[in-house]
Protein backbone atom coordinates (compact mmCIF):
# COMPACT_ATOMS: atom_id res chain seq x y z
CA UNK A 1 0.00 0.00 0.00
CA UNK A 2 3.02 2.60 0.87
CA UNK A 3 4.52 1.71 -1.89
CA UNK A 4 1.57 2.38 -3.93
CA UNK A 5 0.68 5.62 -2.63
CA UNK A 6 4.33 6.64 -3.44
CA UNK A 7 3.90 5.95 -6.77
CA UNK A 8 0.90 7.74 -7.68
CA UNK A 9 2.15 10.88 -5.04
CA UNK A 10 4.66 11.22 -7.11
CA UNK A 11 3.16 10.27 -10.34
CA UNK A 12 0.84 12.88 -9.54
CA UNK A 13 3.36 15.50 -9.07
CA UNK A 14 5.58 14.83 -11.91
CA UNK A 15 2.33 15.12 -14.63
CA UNK A 16 1.48 18.63 -12.67
CA UNK A 17 4.82 19.73 -13.19
CA UNK A 18 5.02 18.89 -17.04
CA UNK A 19 1.55 20.58 -18.66
CA UNK A 20 3.47 19.40 -21.96
CA UNK A 21 2.57 15.47 -20.87
CA UNK A 22 -1.04 16.19 -20.85
CA UNK A 23 -1.59 16.76 -24.88
CA UNK A 24 -0.49 13.13 -25.76
CA UNK A 25 -2.14 12.20 -22.83
CA UNK A 26 -5.70 14.01 -24.08
CA UNK A 27 -5.18 12.19 -27.74
CA UNK A 28 -5.02 8.89 -25.73
CA UNK A 29 -8.07 10.15 -23.28
CA UNK A 30 -10.23 11.01 -26.73
CA UNK A 31 -9.33 7.39 -28.49
CA UNK A 32 -10.33 5.48 -25.46
CA UNK A 33 -13.29 6.46 -23.61
CA UNK A 34 -13.30 10.55 -23.50
CA UNK A 35 -15.34 10.62 -26.82
CA UNK A 36 -18.00 8.70 -24.88
CA UNK A 37 -18.70 12.27 -22.24
CA UNK A 38 -19.29 14.43 -25.90
CA UNK A 39 -21.74 11.40 -27.30
CA UNK A 40 -23.70 11.09 -23.92
CA UNK A 41 -23.78 14.56 -23.19
CA UNK A 42 -24.93 15.92 -26.64
CA UNK A 43 -26.86 12.75 -28.09
CA UNK A 44 -30.34 12.28 -27.80
CA UNK A 45 -30.66 9.11 -26.49
CA UNK A 46 -33.26 7.14 -28.79
CA UNK A 47 -36.43 5.99 -27.58
CA UNK A 48 -37.73 2.36 -27.03
CA UNK A 49 -39.81 2.73 -30.33
CA UNK A 50 -37.00 3.85 -32.30
CA UNK A 51 -34.77 0.83 -31.18
CA UNK A 52 -37.33 -0.94 -31.91
CA UNK A 53 -38.30 -0.13 -35.42
CA UNK A 54 -34.08 0.26 -36.00
CA UNK A 55 -33.68 -3.15 -35.06
CA UNK A 56 -36.26 -4.35 -37.32
CA UNK A 57 -35.18 -2.63 -40.34
CA UNK A 58 -32.00 -3.86 -39.85
CA UNK A 59 -33.23 -7.52 -39.75
CA UNK A 60 -35.82 -7.20 -41.90
CA UNK A 61 -33.16 -5.65 -44.75
CA UNK A 62 -32.43 -7.82 -48.18
CA UNK A 63 -28.85 -7.17 -46.98
CA UNK A 64 -29.02 -9.39 -44.13
CA UNK A 65 -26.57 -10.33 -43.19
CA UNK A 66 -24.08 -8.58 -44.96
CA UNK A 67 -25.22 -4.99 -43.23
CA UNK A 68 -24.12 -7.03 -39.99
CA UNK A 69 -20.79 -7.91 -41.91
CA UNK A 70 -20.74 -4.36 -43.29
CA UNK A 71 -20.90 -2.47 -39.86
CA UNK A 72 -18.82 -5.01 -37.98
CA UNK A 73 -15.84 -4.31 -41.03
CA UNK A 74 -16.14 -0.45 -40.33
CA UNK A 75 -16.38 -0.92 -36.57
CA UNK A 76 -13.26 -2.91 -36.58
CA UNK A 77 -11.66 -0.24 -38.91
CA UNK A 78 -12.30 2.43 -36.19
CA UNK A 79 -10.94 0.28 -33.22
CA UNK A 80 -7.69 -0.31 -35.03
CA UNK A 81 -7.11 3.18 -35.78
CA UNK A 82 -8.72 4.02 -32.04
CA UNK A 83 -5.63 1.94 -31.14
CA UNK A 84 -3.25 3.60 -33.32
CA UNK A 85 -4.18 6.67 -31.90
CA UNK A 86 -3.97 5.19 -27.93
CA UNK A 87 -0.42 4.27 -29.09
CA UNK A 88 0.76 7.31 -30.48
CA UNK A 89 -0.02 9.19 -27.74
CA UNK A 90 1.22 6.70 -25.24
CA UNK A 91 4.73 6.66 -26.95
CA UNK A 92 4.53 10.18 -26.87
CA UNK A 93 4.63 10.04 -22.51
CA UNK A 94 7.11 7.18 -22.55
CA UNK A 95 9.36 7.89 -24.98
CA UNK A 96 9.07 11.98 -25.92
CA UNK A 97 10.71 13.32 -28.87
CA UNK A 98 12.47 10.04 -29.47
CA UNK A 99 9.18 8.24 -30.24
CA UNK A 100 9.05 6.95 -33.45
CA UNK A 101 6.53 5.06 -35.49
CA UNK A 102 8.10 1.82 -34.63
CA UNK A 103 7.49 2.25 -31.16
CA UNK A 104 3.93 3.31 -32.16
CA UNK A 105 3.67 -0.11 -33.99
CA UNK A 106 4.79 -2.01 -31.03
CA UNK A 107 2.54 -0.52 -28.40
CA UNK A 108 -0.54 -0.82 -31.21
CA UNK A 109 0.22 -4.73 -31.33
CA UNK A 110 0.88 -4.82 -27.58
CA UNK A 111 -2.32 -3.09 -27.12
CA UNK A 112 -4.67 -5.10 -29.51
CA UNK A 113 -3.07 -8.56 -28.14
CA UNK A 114 -3.83 -7.51 -24.51
CA UNK A 115 -7.45 -6.13 -25.76
CA UNK A 116 -8.35 -9.39 -27.23
CA UNK A 117 -10.20 -11.28 -23.85
CA UNK A 118 -12.29 -8.01 -23.77
CA UNK A 119 -13.26 -7.83 -27.19
CA UNK A 120 -14.19 -11.58 -26.66
CA UNK A 121 -16.29 -10.15 -24.20
CA UNK A 122 -17.77 -7.85 -26.08
CA UNK A 123 -18.58 -9.43 -28.79
CA UNK A 124 -20.35 -12.35 -26.76
CA UNK A 125 -22.15 -9.15 -25.02
CA UNK A 126 -23.30 -7.81 -28.28
CA UNK A 127 -24.59 -11.29 -28.85
CA UNK A 128 -26.49 -11.70 -25.77
CA UNK A 129 -28.38 -8.67 -26.13
CA UNK A 130 -29.29 -9.71 -29.99
CA UNK A 131 -30.58 -12.79 -28.74
CA UNK A 132 -32.29 -11.43 -25.70
CA UNK A 133 -33.25 -7.62 -27.36
CA UNK A 134 -36.13 -9.13 -29.72
CA UNK A 135 -37.75 -11.25 -26.68
CA UNK A 136 -37.55 -8.09 -24.23
CA UNK A 137 -38.45 -5.75 -26.71
CA UNK A 138 -41.71 -7.30 -28.01
CA UNK A 139 -42.28 -8.42 -24.55
CA UNK A 140 -45.79 -6.56 -22.37
CA UNK A 141 -44.28 -7.19 -19.25
CA UNK A 142 -45.01 -3.80 -16.81
CA UNK A 143 -42.32 -1.96 -14.72
CA UNK A 144 -38.97 -1.82 -15.98
CA UNK A 145 -38.39 -0.98 -19.70
CA UNK A 146 -36.45 -2.95 -22.13
CA UNK A 147 -33.76 -1.91 -22.18
CA UNK A 148 -33.47 -2.27 -18.32
CA UNK A 149 -34.07 -5.61 -18.16
CA UNK A 150 -32.03 -5.97 -20.96
CA UNK A 151 -29.09 -4.43 -19.21
CA UNK A 152 -30.24 -6.69 -16.12
CA UNK A 153 -30.00 -9.81 -17.98
CA UNK A 154 -26.70 -8.96 -19.61
CA UNK A 155 -25.25 -7.82 -16.02
CA UNK A 156 -22.88 -10.49 -16.06
CA UNK A 157 -21.59 -10.18 -19.15
CA UNK A 158 -20.73 -6.54 -18.59
CA UNK A 159 -18.61 -7.36 -15.33
CA UNK A 160 -16.71 -9.39 -17.16
CA UNK A 161 -16.12 -6.83 -20.02
CA UNK A 162 -15.04 -4.66 -17.30
CA UNK A 163 -13.25 -6.82 -15.19
CA UNK A 164 -10.94 -8.17 -19.12
CA UNK A 165 -10.36 -4.43 -19.66
CA UNK A 166 -8.91 -3.43 -16.78
CA UNK A 167 -6.91 -6.53 -16.54
CA UNK A 168 -5.83 -6.37 -19.96
CA UNK A 169 -4.87 -2.70 -19.17
CA UNK A 170 -2.38 -3.67 -16.60
CA UNK A 171 -0.54 -6.56 -18.85
CA UNK A 172 -0.85 -3.63 -21.58
CA UNK A 173 0.94 -1.17 -19.48
CA UNK A 174 3.62 -3.82 -18.04
CA UNK A 175 4.41 -4.97 -21.39
CA UNK A 176 4.61 -1.38 -23.25
CA UNK A 177 7.59 -0.58 -20.59
CA UNK A 178 9.49 -3.81 -21.80
CA UNK A 179 8.98 -3.38 -25.14
CA UNK A 180 10.05 0.40 -25.16
CA UNK A 181 13.29 -0.49 -22.85
CA UNK A 182 14.05 -2.56 -26.45
CA UNK A 183 11.71 -5.96 -25.70
CA UNK A 184 10.41 -7.22 -28.25
CA UNK A 185 6.71 -7.36 -29.07
CA UNK A 186 6.49 -11.44 -27.85
CA UNK A 187 9.19 -11.34 -25.21
CA UNK A 188 7.43 -7.99 -23.86
CA UNK A 189 3.96 -9.75 -23.64
CA UNK A 190 5.87 -12.88 -21.85
CA UNK A 191 7.09 -10.77 -19.17
CA UNK A 192 4.03 -8.44 -18.36
CA UNK A 193 2.78 -11.18 -16.22
CA UNK A 194 6.02 -11.34 -14.26
CA UNK A 195 6.70 -7.95 -13.72
CA UNK A 196 2.55 -7.36 -12.61
CA UNK A 197 3.46 -10.42 -9.76
CA UNK A 198 6.50 -9.12 -8.63
CA UNK A 199 5.31 -5.69 -7.80
CA UNK A 200 2.32 -7.75 -5.66
CA UNK A 201 -0.59 -5.64 -4.01
CA UNK A 202 0.74 -2.20 -5.95
CA UNK A 203 -0.49 -3.69 -9.35
CA UNK A 204 -3.61 -4.63 -8.06
CA UNK A 205 -4.11 -1.28 -6.29
CA UNK A 206 -3.59 0.87 -9.48
CA UNK A 207 -5.30 -1.00 -11.95
CA UNK A 208 -8.40 -0.48 -9.60
CA UNK A 209 -8.00 2.74 -8.48
CA UNK A 210 -7.22 4.10 -12.62
CA UNK A 211 -10.05 2.06 -13.20
CA UNK A 212 -12.48 4.13 -10.89
CA UNK A 213 -10.55 6.96 -11.49
CA UNK A 214 -11.73 6.77 -15.28
CA UNK A 215 -15.40 6.10 -14.60
CA UNK A 216 -15.50 8.78 -12.13
CA UNK A 217 -13.91 11.41 -14.10
CA UNK A 218 -16.11 10.49 -17.51
CA UNK A 219 -18.92 11.04 -15.45
CA UNK A 220 -18.70 13.75 -14.18
CA UNK A 221 -17.35 15.35 -17.69
CA UNK A 222 -20.60 13.68 -19.20
CA UNK A 223 -22.65 15.46 -16.81
CA UNK A 224 -21.22 19.01 -17.17
CA UNK A 225 -21.15 18.30 -21.21
CA UNK A 226 -24.94 18.56 -20.61
CA UNK A 227 -25.84 20.47 -18.29
CA UNK A 228 -23.63 22.89 -20.81
CA UNK A 229 -25.37 21.62 -23.87
CA UNK A 230 -28.78 21.77 -22.11
CA UNK A 231 -29.58 25.69 -22.78
CA UNK A 232 -27.33 25.50 -25.69
CA UNK A 233 -29.65 22.89 -28.02
CA UNK A 234 -32.55 24.68 -26.84
CA UNK A 235 -31.71 28.13 -28.18
CA UNK A 236 -30.04 26.36 -31.54
CA UNK A 237 -33.02 24.65 -32.08
CA UNK A 238 -35.53 28.39 -31.22
CA UNK A 239 -33.40 30.79 -32.25
CA UNK A 240 -30.85 29.17 -34.78
CA UNK A 241 -27.26 29.86 -35.12
CA UNK A 242 -27.13 33.30 -34.79
CA UNK A 243 -24.24 35.92 -32.98
CA UNK A 244 -25.48 34.22 -29.55
CA UNK A 245 -25.77 30.66 -30.69
CA UNK A 246 -22.05 31.06 -32.17
CA UNK A 247 -20.89 32.53 -28.81
CA UNK A 248 -22.26 29.61 -27.01
CA UNK A 249 -20.78 27.27 -29.00
CA UNK A 250 -17.87 28.52 -28.66
CA UNK A 251 -17.91 28.61 -24.99
CA UNK A 252 -19.04 25.17 -25.15
CA UNK A 253 -16.18 24.03 -27.56
CA UNK A 254 -13.60 25.91 -25.09
CA UNK A 255 -14.60 24.45 -22.46
CA UNK A 256 -14.77 20.25 -23.71
CA UNK A 257 -11.24 20.97 -24.59
CA UNK A 258 -10.58 21.85 -21.24
CA UNK A 259 -12.20 18.50 -19.93
CA UNK A 260 -10.07 16.86 -22.21
CA UNK A 261 -6.70 18.27 -21.12
CA UNK A 262 -8.52 17.19 -17.75
CA UNK A 263 -8.60 13.48 -19.59
CA UNK A 264 -5.19 13.96 -20.80
CA UNK A 265 -3.89 14.86 -17.35
CA UNK A 266 -5.62 11.57 -15.82
CA UNK A 267 -4.10 9.54 -18.74
CA UNK A 268 -0.55 10.69 -18.02
CA UNK A 269 -0.89 10.45 -14.40
CA UNK A 270 -2.10 7.05 -14.74
CA UNK A 271 0.79 6.22 -17.43
CA UNK A 272 3.58 7.72 -14.70
CA UNK A 273 2.14 6.00 -11.96
CA UNK A 274 1.97 2.69 -14.04
CA UNK A 275 6.42 3.04 -14.94
CA UNK A 276 6.65 3.53 -10.90
CA UNK A 277 4.42 0.57 -9.66
CA UNK A 278 5.67 -1.87 -12.40
CA UNK A 279 9.00 -0.59 -13.08
CA UNK A 280 11.09 -0.44 -16.60
CA UNK A 281 13.87 -2.65 -17.25
CA UNK A 282 17.26 -1.86 -18.50
CA UNK A 283 17.38 -0.26 -21.79
CA UNK A 284 16.14 2.67 -24.10
CA UNK A 285 14.83 4.51 -21.11
CA UNK A 286 14.57 7.97 -22.49
CA UNK A 287 12.40 10.84 -23.76
CA UNK A 288 9.12 11.74 -21.23
CA UNK A 289 9.49 8.92 -19.31
CA UNK A 290 13.03 9.29 -17.79
CA UNK A 291 12.07 13.39 -17.33
CA UNK A 292 9.31 12.41 -15.31
CA UNK A 293 11.29 9.97 -12.72
CA UNK A 294 14.06 13.22 -12.57
CA UNK A 295 10.88 14.57 -10.65
CA UNK A 296 10.73 12.32 -7.91
CA UNK A 297 13.76 10.49 -7.62
CA UNK A 298 16.71 12.98 -8.09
Amino acid sequence: MRRWLSAVRSAGDAVAERPALWLPGALAWVATIGWLALVFGVATPPTVAELTFLGARIVGSGMWPWNLVAFAAAAAIVVVLAFVLVAAGEAALLRGRRASPADVARIAAIGLVCALPAMVAVAATVAGFAAIARGEFNAPVPGPGPLVRTALRLAPLLIIVVVAAAAGAALQAAAVRRAVAGRGVARALREAPGALAASGPAALLQAAALLLARIAYLAVATIMVRVLWAPIAVRLESEGIGLAGMLLLVGFVAIWLCLVLGGGALHAWGSASWTRVVGVPVGRRSGAEGQMETHSHP
